[in-house]
């Protein structure tokens, strides 16, 4: 267990993929913690990663490094089918957990991950990071204060590349876990409950495959209803036709087209190695810790979660304006006057998701996006999946309100 005084928490990382790759950064510049360990199942990756941390010990198996003594909080990156077994052992060996989203495949997993970490007593969190970005905090600082009446309506679209970029076969195998909607979904849907507050009602959407050869879900459709009267439109496609950035960068009155090249270029790629049906698969590899498609160090901290966040507009309408993103912050149009929120250097939401943990863990504060909260956002995807196989409006029983750390 951990002493409460102890300032530095040894992390140990489990599975050296790219959703690693993407935090590694913030363990790296967070003075709370040092990276203490790594578990792999690829040999080469696990040297690569030992070769960049000397000081890290590396171990071929999740239960290794959960003897590991220097560590006290375990990241759990592998993919999702894994999640609930690999929590287990960590749980079972009394170290904390940061688990990828979504938190598990089924509500049942889901259920034995919070007993297991409330039974071992350690703490057991998800990293939906970009719920903790600047501009999500600062829209539920908005909602919360009343400054602008009540908050009423969220409508957020996501147009990405998503689906033709270079994707594991566990994203691209069908059924639930996989697809856009259990991969980016869990962060879409719980930005929206964390501004919001959490306590959704129902759901009804659908679920869309356009493109066979890609086998899995690429586009989303969802109507969430919150207790409060709130409602919110969550629509994301993953095609690389149309992208939705622009709406939030602004077109400074032009309707531009991309440069040449450009346009659906994630695409255009895939089908230039149609003929080599190992491309895929290795471009995927290239993802995980220190392969050629690895970028563990934007040069630009602030962009690293606002980089996703902004890939399409939101719009949140109060009683007396509406607030949408902007590249800089959010963007105000009052009742009588329009103006921006800066929110730049104020941290990425990485940063916030470890710096909430540190303090749960040091000093016993509450810990956001808990296990609780984790499975009340994978239960609209269920209902997701349940409202497109059913044609019909899903109602919710496993929400809970929103908890600052």
């Amino acid at each position: 267990m951990i002493d409460k005084k102890q300032r530095f928490l040894g992390i140990g990382i489990v599975g050296l993929g790219g959703a690693t790759v993407a935090m590694l950064p913030a363990f790296q510049r967070n003075p709370g913690f040092t990276i203490a360990a790594a578990a792999d199942v690829d040999a080469e990756v696990l040297a690569r990663f030992g070769r960049d941390f000397p000081r890290a010990q590396t171990f071929r198996s999740v239960a290794e490094l959960c003897a590991c003594p220097e560590v006290d909080l375990i990241y759990i990156g592998t993919p999702t089918r894994l999640h609930a077994e690999h929590t287990d052992i960590a749980l079972s060996a009394k170290k904390h957990v940061l688990i990828e989203k979504p938190m598990a495949v089924t509500l049942a997993e889901a259920d034995a991950m919070i007993d297991a970490a409330k039974r071992n007593g350690v703490l057991l969190g998800v990293n939906v990071k970009h719920s903790f970005e600047p501009r999500v905090q600062k829209l539920r600082a908005l909602a919360q204060s009343g400054e602008l009446g009540q908050l009423r309506m969220i409508h957020s679209w996501r147009y990405v590349d998503w689906l033709y970029r270079p994707r594991s076969q566990d994203e691209l195998t069908p059924g639930w876990g996989a697809g856009i909607l259990w991969r980016q979904g869990p962060h879409h849907i719980d930005f929206l409950r964390t501004i919001g507050g959490g306590m959704l009602r129902s759901v009804r959407g659908n679920c869309q495959t356009l493109d066979p050869a890609r086998h899995v879900t690429g586009a989303y459709t969802a109507f969430l209803e919150f207790e409060n009267g709130l409602v919110c439109t969550a629509v994301c496609s993953g095609y690389d036709h149309f992208n939705s950035r622009d709406y939030v960068r602004g077109f400074r009155g032009e309707t531009p087209l991309t440069a040449a090249g450009q346009h659906a270029k994630a695409r255009r790629t895939l089908e230039a190695h149609a003929n080599d049906p190992h491309w895929e698969d290795n471009a995927a590899a290239d993802e995980r810790y220190g392969g050629v498609s690895d970028e563990r160090v934007p040069a630009d901290i602030n962009a690293l979660s606002s980089g996703w966040l902004l890939s399409g507009p939101l719009v949140a309408s109060f009683e007396r304006g509406d607030v949408r993103f902007s590249a800089s912050g959010l963007i105000v149009d009052g009742d009588r006057e329009q103006w921006e929120i800066s929110l730049k250097d104020q941290g990425d939401g990485r940063d916030g998701r470890l710096n909430n943990f540190h303090r749960a863990i040091t000093q016993g504060a509450a810990l956001p996006a808990d296990g609780r909260w984790g499975k009340a956002t994978q239960e609209v995807l269920v209902a997701l999946e349940r409202s497109a196989e059913t044609h019909a409006e899903i109602q919710l029983a496993h929400q809970t309100p929103f908890v600052s750390g």
